[in-house]
């Protein structure tokens, strides 16, 4: 199947059982804000620049067995993601870094090991239909460092990366799932709200509309 482009991505903030979880910086902005789910769009991050998801393919170990292989074990897949984009909200940002508000002093501090938690999407589209690559579990971390440079004849800009781990979900055990928005091509396709209830547990939708794309 044929992707052109990073059109957008979303991404939904959960506890330890893979259910939405009611966080108040990400009812603030875009399209999804009062269910608590951020869109990083053009709008709200100035781009998703990059997702590169590797490790979709499961390991495979030979077992051989009279000078041949007897048989093959299949084991687990081992998927991770990076997303980039231009310009994350600071505080969208800190919290995807594992940080927590600091309401005394301001700001975002790291002071113990937690690590956020969410359902990540990344939606790219295939001749004018989305494309969803829908993980409904996973860990984020910040990229490796921040490499600030005094800027010269042409500005040097910094921009923000994360490592995104997906794992099985443990209501079900579902680690990925791969959407077509095109009624066309999946009679199941209903639209992008009944995806997003699906994949996000506690996610209310709210558009009832079937068809193509987003559902509108």
């Amino acid at each position: 199947m044929e992707l052109n482009g990073f059109a957008r991505a979303l991404i939904a903030p959960e506890d330890d059982n893979a259910k939405l979880k009611s966080v108040d910086e990400f009812k603030k902005y875009g399209r999804y804000k009062t269910q608590g789910v951020f869109q990083a769009d053009l709008q709200t991050a100035k781009g998703t620049t990059q997702s590169n998801i590797t490790g979709l393919n499961p390991t495979i170990q030979k077992v051989y067995g009279s000078n041949t292989i007897a048989e093959s074990e299949v084991g687990i897949e081992n998927i991770s993601a990076t997303l980039a984009v231009n310009d994350m909200p600071f505080d969208i940002s800190s919290l995807l870094q594992g940080m927590y508000k600091d309401e005394t002093h301001g700001g975002y501090k790291r002071a113990d090991k937690r690590l956020f938690k969410g359902a990540y999407i990344a939606i790219s589209e295939n001749h004018g239909f989305p494309v969803y690559y829908a993980f409904p579990y996973c860990t984020f971390t910040p990229g490796s460092g921040v490499n600030m440079q005094t800027d010269a004849a042409s500005p040097v800009t910094v921009h923000d990366t994360f490592t995104v781990t997906p794992q099985a979900r443990p209501t079900d055990n579902l680690l990925y799932q791969i959407f077509v928005g095109d009624a066309d091509r999946d009679p199941a396709w209903k639209n992008e709200e009944a995806m997003l209830a699906y994949i996000v547990d506690g996610f209310q939708q709210t558009s009832v509309s079937h068809g193509p794309g987003t559902g509108h």
